[in-house]
């Protein structure tokens, strides 16, 4: 497997960003907690204390003007202005942040995704109704186990994200009748469907973000976000194993130097799938290749620098589509790192074993 690791001052610069970006999320959930406001309303000749709910006008009393509401009228104004102050603060300090990042080396993703992840995340969607798929979500791995891979492993036009069918859509109003689509809009107003009721949408320079899940075996089970035009998710069988897979949050770098967190999948599960995958005869021939050298990188990383292993009970009690595949990949990977053999290592039928491309720059 062809990687580099980062340099003590890579990963200094990476972690620090890192952290200060964790820091920056936690105070806008508190802020996020606080959203609406509070205010004085005269009804029937007395002050009451009102806190707004939400923009279309919801509002709760919380009891005529004394000493304990003006307390906490005090103290929700200033707990208010003291966290937007903190967070233009701290926007600031990543901002400058973002200039080491780039000149260190260590910004990484796309910025187009890393815009799209990140307003996920924003909207409540990122974790828990949506998780990232595919090659992106090789840069989360990448950067926790502080590697850079082989650039051909990653490259790619499509951000694919995996809808929860499962959990109930509790979101902002205007989220919730945008969809995904809304926000995609949001980064970039080119974004269209590919076709009326698309589980793809596409921008003017061709850039596509699908939306898959799997496949529904019962009533009720959730196909989209938004509750007018949306992407419809795309139903593909083996989908079920990376949903119920405990995941992996890990902030990464885009290519402008500006963090996101991003919520994948454990990469041992991830790299069974991409495995399984690669072994489908219906899958392209040419990405039928690249998920298998995907699969090998991440399953490397899960051994050399995660310290995971394969046989635990955890990965046993996967399906045996999966778990069948276990003993030949561990297998290959060994022998790929002791390198005490001199045959060739076994793949699958139907690949030929491009080792002139693992060694290409």
């Amino acid at each position: 497997m062809r990687l580099r690791e980062l340099t003590i001052e890579q990963r200094r610069i990476a972690v620090d960003a890192a952290q200060l970006y964790e820091h920056l999320l936690e105070l806008q959930a508190e802020r996020q907690a606080l959203r609406g406001g509070l205010h004085w309303k005269k009804v029937a000749g007395r002050d009451y204390l009102v806190r707004t709910i939400d923009r279309h006008g919801g509002n709760r009393s919380l009891g005529p003007r004394s000493p304990k509401t003006e307390e906490a009228y005090r103290e929700f104004t200033e707990t208010k202005r003291d966290l937007d102050e903190r967070i233009r603060s701290i926007n600031q300090e990543v901002a400058r942040q973002a200039r080491f990042c780039v000149a260190a080396g260590v910004n990484r993703v796309p910025r187009i995704a890393a815009d799209i992840v990140r307003s996920l995340d924003a909207g409540g969607l990122l974790g828990s109704h949506l998780i990232i798929l595919g090659s992106h979500a090789i840069y989360a791995y990448e950067m926790a186990a502080g590697v850079q891979l082989k650039a051909g492993l990653l490259q790619t036009e499509d951000l694919d994200t995996l809808l929860n069918t499962k959990v109930e859509i509790e979101l902002a109003g205007s989220i919730r009748s945008s969809g995904l689509l809304g926000i995609l809009q949001r980064v970039d107003r080119t974004f269209k469907p590919q076709r009326k009721r698309s589980f793809r949408a596409v921008n003017a320079k061709g850039f596509m973000v699908d939306l898959i899940r799997a496949p529904i075996d019962s009533p009720g089970g959730l196909s989209s976000i938004g509750s007018g035009l949306d992407l419809i998710a795309e139903p593909l069988h083996g989908l079920e194993w990376l949903g119920a897979a405990p995941r992996m949050t890990q902030i990464v770098i885009a290519d402008n130097g500006f963090p996101v967190r991003f919520v994948v999948p454990e990469p041992r599960v991830f790299a069974l799938h991409k495995l399984w995958v690669s072994l489908q005869p219906t899958r392209d021939p040419i990405k039928r290749k690249r998920d298998f050298r995907q699969a090998e990188a991440v399953a490397q990383l899960s051994l050399d620098y995660f310290n995971l292993r394969f046989d635990d009970p955890a990965i046993k009690a996967l399906p045996a589509a999966l778990t069948a595949m276990i003993a030949g990949l561990v297998e290959r990977l060994g022998e790929r790192s002791s390198k005490t053999r001199g045959e060739p290592t076994a793949l699958p039928p139907g690949f030929e074993d491009p080792e002139g491309e693992d060694h290409a720059d």
